[in-house]
């Protein structure tokens, strides 16, 4: 497919597996030729006029950056998002020149302190994770495989300062990394792993760079694919599941022949199972339960280094004990990685892997259960399909649509009809990495590619989608590089009636037009004109989540851990945890300041935890309870606050005034949250059963107190005086009143408004 560089070099020390490294597409950069592209001055954000709308779908061209790097552009590298400074979220990506850019996803302008250097090529996608101070920290690769000597592992901040460097060595010196490092918990640490470019994988304290006990593991030979990083066999470890080549030789009495594997290590780098292929696996996994019956599956391509082997242009699905489950034969290169999805919106799991022929790409959506192509694909691209695909849902149709780099621009489909519905920087720049799909600060669908143009510079273009109704990017969505920020390359997909994790709480928009609904692991589920800025889903917590809060202008959301850890998301500003602090009970539930200045957390015995501007006005921390608190409502002025045990017994502090309680009455179920009138003239109270007990001028609209529940009530919040939600542990939502349903979560589930309305 490429031009390509075999290294055949006796290890010392026993090794003498020789080592194969792949020249990465490098030849692909200068595919435009003498095409002529409209200039924008390197180093400046300028807004486009809108490109054309083809069937129906709205694109605009909202702002590109042209970079100073004409002969080194971007090739690889996928676009990422991060929060790095309190203008709003970033794009972050790599070039050939060794620098790493920043630039605000609203306009388009430098991030400061950015970009960073390595000093060395980055071919691999920048990852991120939170740094518990309300920014992230970036993680990138370099070295590739034309400069497979130099780079390494790399960690830098916020403010693009570096805070560590690695290099990978082995017995033939050191070595690059081309592989994006995924960032997840391996035996309770913060990490990164990623494979080198020479015969060891390293992974390393995310904090400090250190090497983790067991590892360096000893691949044989280079590895080019970013792992995924899953609980795979459902024990509370973290499971590192990659591809990786293979050169014919013998290595510490192991013989290894020409291809390459699939391999899944233990959180200390141990093998615990493998399948070794005839070509090489280039391609990085994606992890799902997208196998018959819903079992966990993984998804991966092969290489092309090998001419004419057998296990060339092939695409597997493997179980989690890596047993071939199915295999595809799609008649091109599928060095691309793979995504998992839902394009039909039926709630089943299909397969997106692109093709490339040499000359074109061809599309293709497989069952994720049998390998079998869907009705209407494949389709073919005019340009290479190199970069992995990423889908999302882009009108709100309930479905996803596929998102195609080429190197002749990024083509979009309609994922259940299979038609182009847009192709975007066509005539401006190729691509050889994954679009990344976010939600943009205004509300609108953002999409940003990053590739090379006809001076053979890196280029960033961003698009806006328009998007009335405020939907999302959709459930089972793939809009980035490896998923998520943290390029875990994990999506489990919840089947009808059920959740990965149990819903813990949930906020209202400011104007009682949506919701959100967070789950214990962090993630967010979103209705009506509810925004998602992002989850901690794919994040290791030290402790689930217990509750959220949404910010005063609905432009973001906070979640608490029971630790008192806390993530902020959006325009929520972070302003301080206990995450680090021993606590006596944990934290049950937590309140926002009216203007968003602030928050307080509530622990199990009324302890109170105040940050920025949020008073402490008083708590129960001493105070010998019958029950345990359980929730707390802020009053409309932020100078008091209440809280309200299982029992229903209500404590009130500041200017909370005191309406009533159910302390001295039974309860046929405990107390699970409140919600405040906003005048603060009254609180509802909603039991585990869905019974309301409402006080002061809150009114009763309606309870679910004698219907049988498939799972018990968990929290509850009020838009205005004139009604309420509540939401169920399995997503199911119930409203009265005038507050409106929006949806439920999973979206199987059938609900209606039961209240007055």
């Amino acid at each position: 497919m490429r031009p390509s560089q075999h290294i055949d070099s006796a290890a010392s020390g026993g090794l003498v597996a020789s080592r194969r490294v792949f020249a990465a597409g490098a030849a692909l950069l200068g595919l435009f030729g003498s095409l002529a592209v409209s200039g924008v001055l390197s180093g400046t954000a300028e807004a486009a006029t809108p490109t054309a709308h083809v069937a129906g779908l709205s694109t605009s061209l909202v702002w590109q950056q042209i970079l100073p790097d004409a002969g080194s552009p971007i090739g690889q590298s996928s676009p990422n998002e991060a929060t790095l400074d309190g203008v709003g979220p970033s794009v972050v990506v790599g070039d050939r020149a060794g620098k790493v850019y920043a630039f605000h996803l609203s306009n388009g302008s430098s991030v400061a302190g950015w970009p960073a250097s390595t000093g060395a090529p980055i071919d691999s996608t920048p990852s991120v994770t939170p740094n518990g101070s309300g920014t992230d920290t970036v993680f990138v690769g370099a070295g590739n495989a034309p400069n497979p000597n130099v780079g390494g592992y790399y960690a830098f901040s916020n403010t693009g300062a570096q805070l560590w460097g690695a290099n990978a060595k082995d017995p033939n010196g050191l070595h690059g990394v081309q592989a994006s490092l995924a960032v997840g918990s391996l035996n309770g640490v913060n990490a990164v792993v990623a494979p080198s470019l020479g015969q060891d994988e390293y992974a390393l304290n995310a904090a400090n760079g250190a090497v983790l006990p067991g590892w360096p593991f000893f691949t044989a030979d280079s590895g080019f694919t970013t792992p995924s990083l899953a609980d795979l066999y459902s024990n509370g470890q973290t499971d590192v599941i990659e591809g990786g080549d293979s050169t014919a030789g013998v290595a510490y009495g192991q013989t290894y022949t020409n291809g390459g594997h699939l391999r899944v290590l233990g959180p200390s780098g141990n093998l615990i199972c493998d399948y070794n292929t005839t070509q090489t696996v280039d391609s990085s996994t994606a992890v799902g339960n997208f196998l018959a019956g819903g079992q966990e599956g993984i998804a991966f391509g092969t290489g092309s280094y090998y001419a004419g082997a057998s296990d060339s242009n092939t695409l597997f699905a493997a179980n989690a004990n890596c047993g071939i489950v199915w295999r595809a034969n799609l008649g091109g290169s599928t060095v691309d990685s793979p995504a998992i999805g839902d394009i039909e919106g039926d709630g089943n799991v299909e397969v997106l892997e692109g093709a490339d022929t040499g000359s074109s790409g061809i599309v293709y959506a497989l069952n994720g259960s049998t390998g079998a192509a869907m009705p209407g694909w494949p389709q073919t691209t005019p340009g290479r399909i190199i970069g992995g695909i990423t889908t999302a849902d882009l009108t709100g149709a309930g479905y996803n649509d596929v998102l195609v780099p080429t190197t002749e621009g990024l083509v979009i489909y309609d994922g259940r009809t299979a038609q182009v519905v847009a192709t975007l920087g066509n005539g401006t720049l190729g691509l050889q990495n994954s679009a990344m799909v976010d939600i943009d600060p205004n509300g609108t669908i953002g999409i940003t590619i990053a590739g090379y143009d006809a001076q053979n510079a890196g280029i960033i273009q961003h698009y806006e989608i328009p998007n009335p109704q405020g939907h999302t990017l959709g459930l089972r969505s793939w809009p980035m590089f490896h998923q998520n920020p943290q390029l875990t390359g994990v999506l489990r997909q919840p089947a009808p009636g059920h959740l990965n994790e149990p819903i813990v709480g949930m906020a209202s928009t400011p104007d009682g037009g949506g919701y959100w609904n967070v789950a214990s692991d962090g993630g967010i589920f979103t209705f009506g004109d509810a925004h998602f800025y992002g989850s901690t889903g794919s994040i290791h917590l030290n402790q689930p989540i217990v509750g959220m809060a949404a910010t005063p202008d609905g432009g973001g959301y906070w979640m608490v851990a029971a630790d008192g850890g806390i993530f902020s998301f959006g325009d929520a500003k972070f302003y301080g945890s206990t995450g680090s602090i021993h606590l006596n009970q944990p934290i049950v539930g937590m309140a926002r300041t009216p203007d968003g200045g602030g928050y307080w957390m509530v622990a199990k015995d009324g302890g109170i935890f105040s940050f920025g501007d949020a008073h402490f006005y008083g708590s129960t921390g001493s105070i010998r309870l019958n029950q345990p608190i359980v929730g707390m409502a802020a009053t409309a002025d932020g100078g008091g606050y209440w809280l309200v045990a299982s029992d229903g017994g209500i404590f009130s502090f500041g200017d909370a005034h005191f309406y009533g309680s159910t302390g001295s009455i039974h309860l046929n179920q405990p107390v699970v949250g409140m919600a405040a009138t906003p005048d603060a003239g009254g609180y509802w109270f909603v039991a585990a059963d869905g019974g309301i007990f409402s006080f002061g001028n809150a009114h009763f609209y309606g309870s679910t107190g004698s219907i049988h529940l498939n799972q018990p009530v968990v929290g509850m919040a009020a838009p205005n005086a004139g009604g309420y939600w509540f939401s169920a542990a399995d997503g199911g939502m119930f409203s009265f009143g005038d507050a409106h349903f929006y949806g439920s979560m999973p979206q199987q589930f059938v609900n209606e408004d039961i209240g007055v309305d």
